[in-house]
């Protein structure tokens, strides 16, 4: 599995979504799916999962995307069209995306691609300015978001210092850098990312040990590729798009 960056937000009496905020996230991430390449996995922020109800459709679930396809046409919102197949039974819902207790939730694979990893903070940043009364909680399995974990609300970042690893925290007090910098030029051209090996098994023993030795289900081998402590010298630096960073 590629290595992912999970994004959420908790389901709790101070977070909230309005129905137009989350139409216009809507239209953010297909814009940001849209206009750029993705070599693992593209944007996949959630406030539904929908299942056909085939107790009632049947085995032909066609139905359900012709109606869902006819009111978004017509300007329904999302809510509006999941509530009315809903409400006819069409569909089977689960709220709050991949996970539970939330409002809504996603999340993205980049493998090695820290360009991407760029693209899904700075599409969460914009976000949390859409929704500006909800909080985003991200996690990168990788180490563009430096201490791993951060809290995203109004456009700024918020660090609980107890998630933060103890041999990085004084560095990112003093430095306040907590997204690495990214030259953008070293990912054209890099290749999708795949967690299969074409043909593996027409492989020679000595060529599967190879690829073998050299796979590593995250998607990245080591900070190699960048140039100094997970900084690339030149790029674009996510840092400067912070309107505020707290620690607490």
């Amino acid at each position: 599995m590629a290595r992912r960056i999970k994004y959420r937000v908790p389901d709790n009496r101070e977070n909230f979504i309005s129905t137009d905020e989350w139409e216009a996230i809507r239209s953010l991430q297909r814009w940001y799916n849209s206009e750029f390449f993705w070599t693992g996995g593209t944007l996949n922020f959630r406030r539904f999962l929908i299942f056909p109800n085939y107790d009632r459709v049947g085995s032909d679930s066609s139905i359900i995307r012709r109606r869902y396809d006819e009111m978004g046409k017509a300007g329904y919102s999302e809510e509006e069209i999941v509530n009315e197949l809903e409400a006819k039974e069409l569909i089977i819902v689960k709220r709050g995306g991949y996970e539970d207790g939330v409002i809504a939730s996603g999340f993205t694979r980049v493998a090695d691609n820290e360009f991407n990893a760029f693209l899904v903070l700075d599409f969460l940043i914009k976000v949390s300015r859409i929704a500006c009364t909800a909080t985003i909680d991200v996690y990168d399995e990788g180490d563009f978001v430096k201490p791993h974990r951060i809290r995203l609300a109004a456009g700024g970042g918020i660090l609980k210092e107890s998630d933060v690893p103890s041999d990085i925290l004084d560095e990112l007090r003093a430095t306040r850098r907590i997204f690495a910098v990214v030259n953008p030029d070293k990912y054209d051209g890099h290749p999708e990312f795949s967690n299969s090996v074409s043909e593996f098994s027409e492989l020679m023993p000595e060529e599967r040990a190879k690829v073998l030795a050299n796979w590593n289900w995250l998607g990245y081998e080591s900070k190699a590729s960048f140039d100094f402590n997970g900084d690339d010298f030149y790029g674009f630096d996510l840092n400067l798009k912070l309107s505020h960073l707290y620690f607490i």
